[in-house]
């Protein structure tokens, strides 16, 4: 069984087209030849704005991106919130914006080859911590150091990028099937034998199988307890593809509860009508839950630095808005946004994941090896 892998196996996955598109070796830095060089006028445009007071930064970087025009985004965001995204900031700024959009793995290999290449299309990204953390080491994003900054907790700087908003871990269950008081109050209770047959597990939730199994290590219990639960886990469940896919049989009652799914997603299905939940009636979660960072960067080789910089400054300031208004977590206070309302929320390992993301993908599929799959 195949799951998502993580940035750094997409950094050895394309080495060899880099060096055949440069025509040369790796860098002697550790980067890829010619990707993280950047082009000396977005750099120029970058270094103009950041020379300016704070408060004087929106305002030089909206003239310059409207003389350039338009705007090419490479994301990870699903084809709806890309299209509101794309259409909210053209309506603000009137600056043409095209987006490419594929999973994280196929936007930083895009990135990466084109880079590499000298002939990179993109000018901002927005996607997954992983391929943030891929980019960022690379030498491809440029520092943005506006006054947007300023919203975000010091949980969501990163080198070189931002987090844009949240993917929440938590189970999610069908109201219909699973009663009140039936519902799981921590992660081990999936183990239960109660849930036999109830449970769905996404073929590549390996960063929640990493989290939950550092979370249970750190908190007191030993190598052969973790592995016990997860054996019950695993074997009260089947698998699926896709944290949308399982939504979509979890609203329709054909599986009870996603051991699993991003809590966005379940609320989406919850505002439209979907007999799903992911807090107990009470409107509390005590299970702890573990906030994935999506973070925005822009290209230090941009074609349009200066639409690159208003959109990663747009996003975390009138986008989050736009995030929350299609119940995405953002990472920032916004008024009205309930994301983290009685949830039990605990750090994110985004610097052990970053390193060791291939070998816990490598673990994750060992576990559901065998395991059955849920038809779709």
């Amino acid at each position: 069984m195949r799951t998502r892998s993580f940035g750094m196996i997409a950094v050895t996955g394309v080495m060899a087209l880099l060096v055949a598109a440069c025509g040369g070796g790796v860098a002697d830095s550790g980067q890829i030849a010619g990707a993280g060089s950047g082009n000396s006028e977005a750099e120029k445009v970058y270094a103009e704005i950041a020379a300016l007071p704070r408060d004087q930064q929106r305002a030089k970087a909206e003239e310059l991106a409207k003389a350039e025009g338009s705007l090419a985004i490479y994301s990870s965001m699903t084809q709806d919130v890309a299209d509101v995204v794309r259409e909210k900031f053209q309506q603000q700024f009137g600056i043409q914006v095209t987006v490419f959009r594929g999973n994280s793995e196929t936007v930083l290999q895009r990135i990466l080859q084109e880079g590499g290449a000298n002939r990179l299309g993109a000018d901002a990204v927005e996607t997954n911590f992983a391929e943030m953390a891929v980019l960022s080491q690379e030498g491809m994003l440029a520092d943005y150091t506006g006054p947007a900054l300023d919203r975000v907790k010091d949980t969501g700087k990163f080198d070189h990028w931002t987090a844009s908003r949240f993917n929440v871990f938590l189970p999610a269950w069908n109201t219909n099937l699973i009663r009140p008081g039936e519902e799981p109050r921590s992660w081990e209770e999936l183990a239960d034998p109660k849930y036999r047959g109830k449970l769905t597990l996404e073929v590549s939730d390996s960063d929640w199988y990493e989290n939950v199994t550092k979370y249970w290590l750190d908190h007191g219990k030993s190598q052969q307890e973790v592995d016990t639960l997860w054996r019950g886990i695993v074997s009260n469940a089947k698998a699926a593809k896709g944290h949308t896919t399982m939504m979509e049989l979890l609203g329709a009652g054909q599986t009870p509860m996603d051991a699993m799914n991003y809590t966005y997603i379940t609320e989406r299905a919850r505002v439209n009508g979907a007999p799903v939940a992911y807090r107990l009636a009470d409107g509390t979660n005590p299970i702890p839950a573990f906030a994935r960072p999506n973070g925005v960067g822009m290209l230090r080789g941009a074609q349009h630095p200066a639409a690159a910089w208003l959109f990663y400054d747009w996003m975390l300031s009138e986008g989050q808005q736009v995030l929350v208004d299609l119940h995405l977590t953002p990472s920032t206070d916004v008024p009205g946004d309930d994301s983290f309302k009685g949830i039990n929320l605990v750090p994110f390992d985004v610097a052990g994941l970053t390193k060791e993301g291939a070998d816990w993908d490598k673990r994750y599929d060992e576990q559901l090896r065998g395991v059955e799959q849920v038809p779709n």
